[in-house]
């Protein structure tokens, strides 16, 4: 029997409480709700600092723990555990509760629970979501996602997995979501909707901020600037239905009017939401031909106007403008004193390609050079949050904890505050990608399949200290705990490829690149299908990473006889990728069969990008090949290029991928291709369309 002793009003300690009371049932235990110790029984004990004058036992929170984080000690009385959880606030006592249910989890008892203080690394940890409705971005594969998005129950899913992995904001996109939320009172045919159905959308949007807020979790609304609403512009502005362009980008084109109804969408859309956090806008796109000064006050006209006007405060996330100088954003933000501190300056970390080199290289609108006027001198009132975008990979499942941690350790200086996770093109809700007749499906949602990939983020961003082991357990409660640890590795070893790919291919924005497809996208290769990473798009590209060799620049080095010495040239990818790749399959083939099709779908993922960095490497190598052909006119060289593009090489491995993704995946709406679908098979004569290339290098 184990006596629980919590403070019951706290709806953040209820919710971890209950996770609590299914561990130790499932375990076979008994449980209890008790006001104080019983030594009767082993006792849990949850302290928040409120608790503190009440406590007849001499407890104290000590000094250390800071906001979000806790203690757990130990006490043994003769044959009794008493297991206390301290902390600051509700959100520090949840996570202390989380913490221990997932030790007893793992070790079955009480006796092994560990003793520690554990303190977040950030105060952000965010996820960045999409929404589906006046979505910047338009395919079918948002369409898609407006039923499961608007639900309630997808959402107490997402928020509960959020809680449990400690991120702690919530961030939603959306241009211009207003007429959504609410019906400005002196625009009200700006909204298109009912009362009735404008009420409904109320509800939603109450409830979701309520759930976020009762799992200690932040919500914010990111908007973009000078928009308004289809209605708006049929209402109040029609000369401005004739601007076909007014979706997305284009020149500026505010008035008074658009001014003034979009200050009073914000400061009534704070009114009334009283669980929202705060906002959030860009300086970007419908800003054309405005100077950064114009931009920035235009912003403070409407944004921060509103919020002055609103009722009560809310905290605030300043993008950093595209092609600015840091001192103007600066001097925007620190000199306004209504704003709660700190105020969360956003930077994209390597434009939309976070999964490339760990290494600050460039942000939105190009390198990295002269960043450091955001952080150099310190801030005085607001905090870096690196926006780390995955555009690369959204149906193969991925995790590479040595990559987070390596990232968290160069870039978490004491100016940063944290981090967004997320993607622009990707909507982690329905599951489109998966065959729903396979037995292999098994979830609901599709941030449910990529349970490890948000479970790492999240716990690493909250202690990057967090050990392997907390991840090969995971695997292990699902799948036996003898493939935890093998799972973890095999995944660690293969998900280095798309990160070799993005570092090697210099990608910028949204649509660039497409790891797990080997694909890249520009104007031309958008919306036709020919966006696959051809030999010849290998041969030209140059690398982001700038400790990298392109092919090119190595192979004159090798005739040319210079050292690469400190370099990291194409071969040397090419043989860690191979061997990675190769690990990752023996580590597979190891672990034991079970009845789970899960395990088997997790293993074919594993699989899958093992051959996608068999099939990189060969790449590489045949380009090397290929470009000592033209350099030097050596035939031997010509051929090793094609033996490397052909069986059994990089044309054996796309095929293979094709055999192990076709088994369960379909093909599936993907926005870097726009209307055309994707799958793997469906780049295969573009696969064989290098063999080509290289075959008329020769003849001519």
């Amino acid at each position: 029997m184990i006596t629980l002793t919590y403070p019951e009003q706290s709806s953040r300690v209820n919710l971890a409480i209950g996770k609590f009371k299914k561990a130790i049932t499932e375990l076979g235990e008994t449980w209890t709700v008790g006001s104080k110790k019983d030594s009767n029984t082993h006792n849990i004990i949850i302290v928040t600092k409120d608790m503190e004058e009440n406590q007849s036992n001499g407890l104290y929170i000590d000094p250390s723990i800071s906001a979000e984080g806790f203690q757990i000690q130990r006490v043994v009385d003769q044959d009794k555990f008493t297991i206390f959880i301290l902390a600051c606030d509700e959100s520090g006592a949840m996570y202390g509760i989380l913490e221990l249910c997932e030790q007893l989890q793992n070790y079955g008892d009480l006796s092994s629970v560990n003793e520690y203080i554990i303190n977040p690394k950030f105060s952000f940890r965010a996820l960045k979501f999409n929404l589906p409705w006046s979505s910047y971005r338009k395919n079918k594969s948002f369409d898609v996602q407006k039923e499961t998005v608007r639900d309630l129950n997808f959402w107490k899913s997402f928020l509960d997995m959020m809680m449990e992995n400690r991120f702690n904001v919530l961030t939603l996109w959306s241009m211009h979501p207003f007429p959504y939320m609410i019906k400005p009172k002196n625009f009200p045919r700006a909204t298109p909707f009912t009362d009735e159905e404008l009420a409904d959308w109320k509800e939603f949007w109450t409830s979701l901020f309520r759930m976020a807020k009762e799992r200690g979790i932040e919500t914010y609304l990111v908007t973009w600037n000078v928009f308004v609403s289809e209605s708006f512009r049929e209402h109040y502005d029609p000369k401005s239905i004739s601007d076909e362009k007014f979706y997305h980008l284009g020149d500026a084109y505010s008035t008074d009017q658009i001014k003034q109804y979009n200050r009073e969408c914000v400061t009534q859309l704070i009114d009334e939401y009283p669980d929202l956090s705060g906002l959030s806008t860009s300086l970007g796109e419908r800003m054309g031909g405005m100077s950064p000064e114009e931009r920035q006050k235009w912003v403070e006209d409407v944004y921060y106007q509103g919020m002055k006007d609103a009722k009560r405060p809310v905290k605030y996330i300043y993008r950093a403008p595209f092609t600015i100088d840091p001192s103007i954003t600066r001097d925007a933000i620190e000199k306004n004193d209504f704003m709660p501190e700190p105020v969360w300056l956003e930077l994209k970390f390597n434009w939309s390609h976070a999964y490339s080199t760990p290494k600050l290289r460039m942000t939105h609108g190009g390198l990295s050079d002269g960043l450091e006027g955001y952080w150099n001198p310190d801030p005085k009132n607001y905090k870096i949050t690196w926006m780390a975008r995955n555009e690369d990979f959204f149906t193969l499942r991925w995790a590479q904890p040595g990559f987070i941690r390596e990232h968290i350790k160069g870039n978490g200086h004491d100016y940063v505050g944290g981090y967004f996770i997320g993607s622009e093109c990707f909507i982690p809700a329905y599951d489109y990608s998966h065959s729903r007749e396979s037995d292999h499906f098994q979830w609901s949602y599709a941030f449910e399949k990529q349970w490890l990939y948000y479970m790492l983020w999240g716990r690493l961003l909250f202690d990057p200290s967090t050990p392997d082991e907390v991840f090969a357990n995971a695997l292990g409660r699902r799948y036996g705990q003898s493939n935890g640890r093998p799972l973890l590795e095999a995944y660690s070893s293969v998900s280095k490829m798309p990160l070799a790919l993005a570092s090697s291919f210099l990608t910028l924005w949204d649509f660039t690149l497409y790891s797990e497809g080997f694909l890249s996208t520009d104007t031309s290769g958008y919306n036709s299908g020919k966006a696959f990473i051809s030999l010849e798009d290998l041969l030209n590209t140059r690398p982001i990473e700038s400790t990298y060799l392109s092919i090119r620049d190595y192979v004159d080095r090798e005739i040319n006889q210079e050292s690469t010495e400190g370099f990291v040239t194409p071969i040397q990818v090419a043989d860690t990728l191979e061997k990675d790749s190769q690990h990752g399959l023996e580590l597979i083939a190891s672990i034991s069969d079970t009845d789970s099709p899960v395990l088997c779908c997790e293993k074919a993922d594993i699989k899958a990008w093992a051959l996608l960095g068999l099939y990189f490497a060969s790449k590489l190598r045949a380009g090397v090949s290929y470009q000592m052909f033209v350099k030097t006119g050596d035939e031997s060289e010509h051929k090793k290029a094609l033996q490397w593009l052909e069986s059994p090489h990089a044309n054996k491995h796309w095929d293979d991928l094709i055999e192990v993704t076709s088994s369960h995946y379909v093909e599936q709406p993907l926005m870097h291709i726009g209307e055309t679908p994707f799958s793997w098979e469906r780049f295969r004569p573009q696969v064989l369309e290098d063999i080509d290339f290289v075959r008329s290098a020769f003849k001519n």
